[in-house]
This record gives structure tokens, C-alpha cells and sequence, in this order.
């Protein structure tokens, strides 16, 4: 950003890009095609894979998949779910009086505000038990968990929820309560990512000249590589008058000479 600053005169904080420039296609579509190097937790080859799944092309899809791609969600197969769900080769069901909760992810339980969201609209919780429902997922706690079953299925039901799928819903929560993330932990990450992509989309040769001088030595290649497939930014050999210490760069002609 400073770079950024500096050489293009643009006054760039992390502020306006994370606030204005949610939407940028450019972002969205070099991480769809893996292009994911020295992003913020979209590094590696798992996570990248799963990017390009997903096919992102909203904060919320980047949001999901910092959520959604941990181990325990990977094992129960939530992540082709939501990959299905997204490209419309099935259509996503919603429980009874829990889309709002969920729309924004098909239908699939993913953070522990969607939980305590459905406990309170549907199941009636008041805030303070709530608060106890989204204390027993944080914490794992099914001791906990189970004190609040019964609450939740009456409230659930005196607000027409049919009984047997106030049953469904219930073990829904208890399931996915042993892997659910924090929606407000993940959206942080999420941002944090898009302002590297956006930085890599639009300024690549400050990026990549950033990413190589904090680079380790079997990493260099990886990003020689990728910069080659996505950006306009390219290596050059050393020049006795202007390579220095590190890795410089001729901003006029996006040359980064070793």
C-alpha cells in the first residue's frame, strides 16, 4: 500500500479498498483461477483448490470458504455441498424458519451466529440464553448443549415449526456446533484476503515486488511462475546499475530486477 501510495499518487489505504472495492471483478477472477500466492489464507494448494470450486464473485463466497474450509467441515463434506449449491446443480433446501439465517449460504449451518440467529427467532431464546447457546458451541461443551434441547424444540414449535423437523434442526445445530467458526473472525480474514487480491489484481508489480522480498527461497519460484500467468510484472536479471539489496523495480516498465 505504501508503494502503492508512493509511485501511482493514489492515497490507497486498506480502509477504502476493503470498503470500496468489494466488488472488483479483476479481484475475483484472478483468484478463481488460483492465482493465490502470499494471499492471506489462500495460500495453500487445499484451500485453493476449493477457491476454484467455488468460483468466488462476491465477499460473501470469501467469507464461506474461510469458514467453511477446516477439517471438521471437510470431513462431513459441507464444501462440495456449497459447491454444488453455488454452480446450481442442486438446489439448497431451508429448514423450516431458518432462511434468513442461512441464505447466504445455501442453507448450510456454517458460522455460530447463524445458530444463535435460528435459536432466537425460531426457538424464541432470549438474548441471555442465546448468549449460553453460542457459549456451549464456542466451547464445545454438549453437557451444555443438552439443557437446551427441549427449550428449543418447544419454542420452535409454538412458532409453528412442525415437530419432527424442530427435531431436525436441533441436531443440526448439535452437529454442527462441533466445527461452526465465527462468522465476524471469518469476515475479518475474508477482507484481509480480498485487500491482497485486489492489491495483486490491480498493482501487481508493487505486490509481487513485496511478496518477493519477504519471499523464502523455494517461494520464489512459485511466484516468478504465477506473476508470468497473471500480471504484466516480470523478473529480469540483475543490472550493476540498478539492482541493489533486494528486489527493485522499474514502476514505468513493471521490470522487478533480481
Amino acid at each position: 500500500i505504501n508503494i502503492v501510495t508512493e509511485v501511482y499518487g493514489t492515497n490507497l489505504t486498506l480502509e477504502c479498498i476493503t470498503h470500496d472495492e468489494l466488488d472488483d471483478e479483476k479481484t475475483y477472477q484472478i483468484l478463481s483461477d488460483g492465482y493465490t500466492q502470499n494471499v492471506f489464507q489462500f495460500a495453500s494448494a487445499g484451500i485453493t483448490k476449493f477457491i476454484m470450486d467455488v468460483q468466488p464473485d462476491c465477499i460473501e463466497d470469501l467469507i464461506v470458504i474461510n469458514a467453511l474450509y477446516r477439517p471438521a467441515t471437510l470431513d462431513i463434506g459441507a464444501t462440495e455441498e456449497y459447491v454444488r449449491y453455488k454452480r446450481g446443480e442442486v438446489a439448497p433446501v431451508y429448514s423450516y424458519g431458518t432462511y434468513e439465517a442461512t441464505k447466504n449460504t445455501y442453507g448450510i449451518f456454517t458460522y455460530q451466529e447463524q445458530f444463535m440467529s435460528v435459536a432466537n427467532s425460531l426457538g424464541g431464546f432470549d438474548l441471555g440464553k442465546t448468549d449460553i447457546l453460542r457459549r456451549a458451541i464456542g466451547k464445545k461443551n454438549p453437557e451444555l448443549m443438552a439443557t437446551l434441547k427441549d427449550d428449543f424444540i418447544a419454542g420452535a414449535v409454538s412458532n409453528g415449526c412442525p415437530d419432527y423437523e424442530a427435531q431436525e434442526i436441533w441436531h443440526k445445530i448439535e452437529v454442527a456446533g462441533k466445527y461452526s467458526y465465527n462468522r465476524s473472525h471469518a469476515a475479518a480474514y475474508a477482507l484481509t484476503a480480498l485487500a491482497g487480491a485486489w492489491l495483486k489484481a490491480n498493482y501487481p508489480s508493487a505486490f509481487y515486488t513485496v511478496a518477493l522480498q519477504w519471499a523464502d527461497d523455494k517461494e520464489i519460484p512459485q511466484l516468478m511462475s504465477e506473476m508470468e500467468l497473471c500480471s504484466t510484472a516480470k523478473i529480469v536479471p540483475p543490472d550493476i546499475n540498478v539492482s541493489g539489496v533486494q528486489f527493485h523495480t522499474d514502476y514505468q516498465t513493471d521490470e522487478i530486477f533480481w
